[in-house]
């Protein structure tokens, strides 16, 4: 259901495109997965008990209901780029590269890392982090505590925090109801805690290179995120929110627009997902709507995506189709249309392995990686469940870094875990040149942020800056012995 045909853009998948697809989507929505306990299910669109303990930061953000542009028009709206986390380990070097990049890209406006079920001393380890490091990357960086709501409607649905969580900062964070004159022109964005800024994101797409999907509404005539006019990349997942038992959903809502949308807006206005990028006035109304429906798309639908379709429906409730996407981000190498492969394709080889963020660079790429998958290449390997969540600690070395010629060198891979082990298996030439983008750009960037952590948590001369790691025990493909490395870093 999930690999349907769609109109203008999608051919009808067959059997291994809908498999790849499966698999992206089981390994994605892990980091949704967050802690334990909740209360029972509060009631829709507002959050009315205080929350137990929020802490923002001091010395990272005073107050950001405040606006302060840091663009030269002042008709530049403010911009908060929000993620939801679990407060683990692994979401915590996650949220440092997420950070890291929306500085080295100067990605403007605020960058907020909701984290929900985080204890007293999880609470106080960030809050020290933020102090001592994020803040050096820029005062507008914070982080906002939740509690965690994945038992609101009774059961333990960890997806709740990613809704509930935003709902919680804009009315406990940012006060939108507060400062509504003021925030309603903002631009609020959602991204995944495992993406990676290649550029900056903002509300004008007039001058760029976003491939926009084809739908029956047309292209927009002014390529902004603004009022009546939110954005999101397309995820493939076509009228899925819609195929649930809507009687249910909208129980409470009998004249609901999202009962009339056709069959071509469900397919290409709302399949929708990070990132989502809405008005500070649209995102608000979405964000109350997605709360109230997401538990009653739980009742009925307990699968993959539920969350994200809540926010599709949502929107649809609200009658707010979205400019759909193609281009937004990378991260299933086998994918099919609706990623932003067709911008690496059309790279040159010598650019694949080229890590940048000057801008003349940076306009050839997508905005987001994604790096939900596993990525492989000869025995050069990413994998971000096979990292260490201490691989920021000082002790700790860096990657080893391929050579720029890996895609001439290989046109198969061996898996790290593969059954059995040193099974070489095939890659088309256009995969190679994908899977060398990921496997080149991820090591360089997980290097360079891990470098300069250290430069800023390590006592002088204790810093492993060796790069040297790497997932086999042999990177040449006809030295098996050892078999699977089971280790970690």
């Amino acid at each position: 259901a999930i690999s349907r045909k769609r109109p203008n853009l999608y051919s009808p998948p067959n059997l291994s495109s809908s498999v790849f697809f499966f698999i992206w989507l089981i390994v994605c929505v892990q980091f949704y997965r967050h802690g334990t306990d909740q209360p029972q299910r509060q009631q829709p669109l507002a959050l009315d008990s205080a929350p137990n303990r929020i802490i923002q930061s001091s010395g990272v953000i005073s107050d950001n209901s405040q606006p302060n542009n840091n663009n030269d028009d002042d008709t530049f709206p403010e911009h908060y780029l929000t993620f939801s986390t679990a407060c683990s380990s692994s979401q915590d070097w996650q949220s440092f590269l997420v950070f890291y990049y929306a500085h080295k890209v100067q990605q403007p406006g605020h960058v907020i890392r909701i984290a929900s079920n985080c204890s007293d001393k999880q609470k106080e380890a960030l809050i020290k982090l933020h102090e001592n490091v994020i803040s050096k990357l820029s005062p507008k960086f914070s982080i906002h505590f939740t509690p965690d709501f994945a038992r609101i409607s009774g059961d333990n649905y960890k997806y709740y925090n990613k809704p509930f969580g935003l709902q919680h900062w804009l009315k406990y964070g940012l006060k939108y109801e507060e400062n509504k004159e003021k925030l309603e022109d903002a631009i609020i964005m959602i991204l995944d805690p495992d993406m990676i800024l290649l550029r900056p994101l903002t509300y004008d797409f007039t001058d760029s290179n976003v491939i926009i999907h084809r739908s029956k509404r047309g292209p927009p005539k002014v390529r902004k995120v603004m009022h009546g006019q939110p954005w999101a990349s397309i995820y493939a997942f076509g009228d899925g929110p819609f195929r649930v038992d809507l009687k249910h959903v909208f129980a409470n809502h009998t004249k609901s627009p999202a009962l009339r949308a056709t069959h071509e807006e469900q397919e290409n206005n709302y399949p929708g997902g990070p990132p989502y990028m809405a008005t500070g006035r649209d995102m608000n109304a979405i964000v109350n709507a997605w709360c109230e429906l997401v538990t009653r798309v739980h009742d009925v639908y307990e699968h993959l995506l539920g969350e994200m379709y809540g926010w599709s429906l949502a929107a649809a409730h609200l009658d707010l189709p979205h400019t759909l996407a193609e281009s937004f981000m990378i991260s299933a190498t086998h994918i099919g249309d609706g990623e932003g492969w067709p911008l690496i394709d059309a790279l040159k080889d010598d650019e694949l392995c080229e890590y940048s963020t000057m801008k003349e660079k940076e306009d050839k790429l997508p905005y987001v990686m994604h790096y939900c998958q596993n990525y492989w290449l000869g025995k050069w390997f990413l994998g971000k469940y096979r990292l260490d969540s201490d691989f920021l600690s000082c002790e700790k070395p860096l990657l080893l870094e391929p050579p720029k010629d890996i895609g001439k060198q290989y046109d198969f891979f061996i898996k790290p875990g593969g059954n059995p082990y040193g099974k070489k298996e095939k890659l088309s030439k256009s995969y190679v040149k994908r899977e060398q983008f990921m496997i080149c750009q991820m090591i360089a960037r997980l290097n360079d942020a891990a470098t300069w952590y250290k430069s800023q948590t390590c006592e002088e001369g204790t810093a492993n800056l060796e790069k040297s790691f790497i997932f086999h025990h042999s990177l040449d493909p006809d030295n098996n012995e050892g078999g699977e490395k089971k280790a970690k870093w």
